[in-house]
């Protein structure tokens, strides 16, 4: 038997399956009961039942978003036995009768004491399968390990106010060649920095298509790696001796071993490394870019940025070691440090691989692995031709080619053209077995296939047209007049630079603290209007409000001195501001005023308008207003107003403390400015964000206080994507524009353009990108200005 072989409680029979985990064919649906149980949060929930779907019997839940609006998500449960300990992936196979209006699909394994936890959204309609690795799942509580799963839990997140089903009829664990290596739940602080590091190259690697297996270091012992064909280690802190000595024997049995950032001697001596030596720069930028010199690896790029503040580098020692990538500063000097060295045992990267310049990322990793394990070829170059024909919003091939030949602009024929004469090289190359070529070719079709899909969007006279700028210095920090240029020669007509937090200012303030960014650069806002107005641009200045996660600490103290802020049900302090203190409520009143009197600024944009969740806040303060202001008296503080009898009275007084904040700015800053245009980036999906996080900007609308919202609408899942905005419309009515908030730092260009155009189609009158940067300044703004952008608009709410 497999190494990985579970055994693993169905129903009432015990399979050996290796992998199945459940079929969902129950004989019943009693017998479906009797092991899975359904529950839900604040509600009632109907009975899972079992339906015939494609000639087989699957397992049905009922989601009652709509008749039983107070649920957060629905799940079921089930009592298992399980050793995941050598399974790196879950793989869930489900259909949602209505797919836009899912959420997140979260899967729960529990362990001891804790839970594992994952989720992700629906991608597709019809039956389709959600993988989860191993290291993209949480740790809550203090699991007793993979290796003993007593339960699991589905659940079902609320999206849009519909009701609908959800079927499913399998439950896998998988085996991948490629095992990364992740540490067990040892040390909290370290072990959240290590699953992201690990989640991240996961995701490079299912790019890729080889997927991953995600493999506790504790396992190692134990023979987990099995007949895998290479281990990655993306952060590993504080390795067991005991896993070191595993990768070792894995090594010298013929495994390969990718290394990230921390090199213990014993493994770096096993792979032909030595002299590992800590550098931490002394200003940022000084290792910005890695260059390549390695002929013979096929498909290294030949630079990748990656804005490192630390690395361990080493030397080669032995088994034909050799450096083949050197770090570089941002002028483009040798910075006088090895990046990366190969031998023919593995790889060293000298720090964790970021996400930043994704796709030299991804090509990297595939040279890497393929020249270590050159089987793995065949696998990236069938995936790298499937993934390259899948463009934008459109699900096939055929649907692309008939939006692209519909289109008027001759440039789009033009690399239609280009594309047919590719796809015949490629499909030569993988007949010929030369799959590096094909990999190679693919990207060059799917790049082509993205321009001209770029090329082909509709560009529209009247639309708002925005982007996020998190930093508040625009993309190229002091140097507002090239950010405004690019944005205005790319077709975009408004900026949100953050320019204020709960407890800093990035501009010459008399109200709050004066952030590093300001003694640096100088007034930001001055700065950016000045840019903004040369090149016709709005801007409408974006506060993050209550959020004291920038303040200087000594403005913390004295916030917590004087018992300003946020306290959580259970009696823990927050670094936010309590929206109900009297004091708080001026100081925000007053620091978004400043800005209307001091700038000539287009408009106010809310951010964190909000609470952080459903625990906050709970301090003695918010008891004594809540029943000054309610009349009602609290015999039992906070158990009455978290979960007992007051609890819907006090989230309506939550909700209120919010919104008088946003009425007081919209009155008071129509009369500084009545041209003033008052907006918010709010949670997208509703009515979740009232009960969690007491935001009902649905009122405000209907109240008057906005001329436009910016829902924040990020997801991967162009049908959740879908079922948000169409939510999100209805419940505006057409009083105000919308102009979704589209999460283009986790899409690629041609995903950005899409969710425009999709945002478009469902009546949206413009979009907002998150986030302006260095890097999508130079990636997705061009992208958006091929087509989308390609003439001049005028914002929708200013045409109003």
């Amino acid at each position: 038997m497999m190494p990985w072989l579970l055994t693993c409680l169905v129903g009432t029979h015990i399979f050996l399956e290796g992998q199945l985990i459940d079929a969902f064919d129950y004989p019943t649906a009693a017998a479906a009961r009797q092991v899975w149980r359904d529950h839900a949060d604040r509600g009632t929930s109907s009975p899972v039942d079992l339906v015939t779907d494609d000639g087989r019997p699957v397992l049905e839940l009922s989601v009652p978003f709509a008749t039983q609006p107070q649920l957060d998500r629905v799940y079921m449960d089930r009592h298992v036995r399980l050793n995941l300990a050598t399974s790196g992936e879950v793989s869930l196979e489900l259909k949602s009768m209505v797919p836009e209006a899912a959420g997140r699909i979260s899967l729960y394994f529990r362990s001891g004491d804790g839970w594992y936890a994952s989720g992700q959204g629906l991608a597709a309609k019809g039956w389709q399968t959600l993988r989860f690795s191993k290291a993209a799942f949480t740790v809550e509580g203090r699991p007793a390990g993979w290796h003993q799963i007593d339960g699991i839990r589905i659940a079902v997140w609320r999206e849009s106010p519909v009701d609908f089903q959800v079927r499913f009829r399998a439950l896998r664990a998988v085996q991948h060649d490629v095992a990364l290596i992740i540490p067990a739940a040892r040390s909290q602080s370290e072990l959240r920095g290590a699953l992201q590091a690990a989640e991240d190259v996961g995701e490079i690697l299912a790019e890729l298509g080889l997927g991953s297996d995600a493999i506790e270091d504790e396992a190692l012992a134990t023979g987990a790696l099995g007949d895998r064909k290479i281990a990655i280690l993306a952060h590993n802190p504080d390795i067991p001796d005991t896993a070191v000595d595993a990768l070792v024997k894995f090594i010298e049995q013929g495994g390969k071993v990718f290394v990230c950032y921390q090199l213990p001697a014993k493994l770096a001596a096993a792979l032909g490394f030595a002299e590992s030596t800590y550098f931490r720069p002394s200003r940022s930028g000084e290792l910005a870019e890695v260059r390549y010199d390695a002929p013979d690896v096929t498909g290294l790029p030949a630079s990748m940025q990656q804005a490192s503040w630390n690395i361990i580098s080493a030397q080669p020692a032995a088994f034909n070691a050799r450096i083949i990538g050197r770090w570089y500063d941002d002028a483009g000097k040798d910075a006088g440090h090895p990046a990366m060295l190969l031998s023919d045992r593995g790889a060293f990267f000298s720090h964790i691989i970021l996400r930043q310049d994704g796709d030299r990322k991804k090509q990297m990793l595939a040279a890497v692995l393929g020249h270590l394990v050159p089987s793995l070829w065949q696998d990236m170059a069938d995936n790298a031709l499937a993934a390259s024909r899948r463009i934008g919003h459109l699900e096939d091939y055929a649907s692309l080619i008939e939006f692209l030949k519909a289109s008027r602009n001759a440039e789009v024929a033009t690399h239609l053209n280009e594309v047919l004469q590719l796809q015949t090289r490629a499909d030569e190359k993988q007949k010929a077995g030369q799959f590096a070529d094909v990999v190679q070719l693919a990207g060059t079709i799917h790049d082509q296939l993205a321009k001209a899909y770029a090329l082909a969007q509709p560009s529209r006279p009247v639309e708002g047209r925005a982007c996020w700028n998190h930093s508040g210095t625009g993309a190229y920090p002091g140097d507002w007049d090239r950010t405004a240029r690019e944005l205005a020669e790319n077709g975009f007509n408004m900026v949100l630079p953050n320019m204020l937090w709960g407890g800093v200012a990035h501009y010459a303030s008399e109200v709050l603290p004066r952030s590093q960014t300001f003694e640096k650069h100088g007034d930001q806002i001055a700065q950016c209007v000045a840019a903004a107005k040369k090149h016709g641009l709005q801007v409408h200045v974006w506060k993050v409000n209550y959020n004291l996660s920038t303040a200087p600490r000594e403005f913390v103290d004295k916030i917590q001195r004087e018992h300003r802020n946020q306290v959580a049900v259970g009696g823990q302090p927050e670094k936010w501001l309590c929206p109900s203190h009297p004091e708080n409520f001026q100081l925000e009143l007053d620091s978004m005023l400043e800005v209307a009197r001091l700038y000539d600024v287009d408009g106010l944009h809310f951010d964190y308008i909000r609470y952080p969740d459903h625990n906050k806040c709970y301090c003695d303060g918010c008891r004594s207003r809540f029943e000054q202001q309610t009349g009602v008296t609290v015999a039992k503080w906070p158990a009455d107003c978290f979960s007992g009898d007051l609890q819907e009275k006090y989230i309506q007084w939550r909700c209120d403390q919010i919104t008088r904040l946003v009425k007081a700015v919209h009155d008071e800053a129509k009369k500084i400015r009545p041209d003033i245009a008052i907006s918010a980036a709010v949670f997208g999906s509703y009515p979740n964000c009232r009960t969690s996080v007491a935001q009902d900007w649905p009122e405000w609308i209907k109240a008057g206080y906005l001329d436009f919202v910016c829902p924040m609408d990020y997801t991967q899942s162009d049908l959740s994507f879908i079922g948000l905005v169409t939510n999100q419309l209805k419940l505006v009515g057409g009083r105000i524009p919308v102009y979704p908030g589209i999460g283009q730092y986790r899409l690629a260009d041609d995903r950005t353009v899409g969710q425009i155009f999709l945002a478009r189609e469902l009546g949206a009158a413009g979009f907002t990108m998150f986030d302006l940067s260095r890097e999508s300044i130079g990636t997705a703004v061009p992208a958006i200005g091929l087509g989308a952008g390609r003439q001049k608009a005028t914002p929708s709410h200013q045409s109003n």
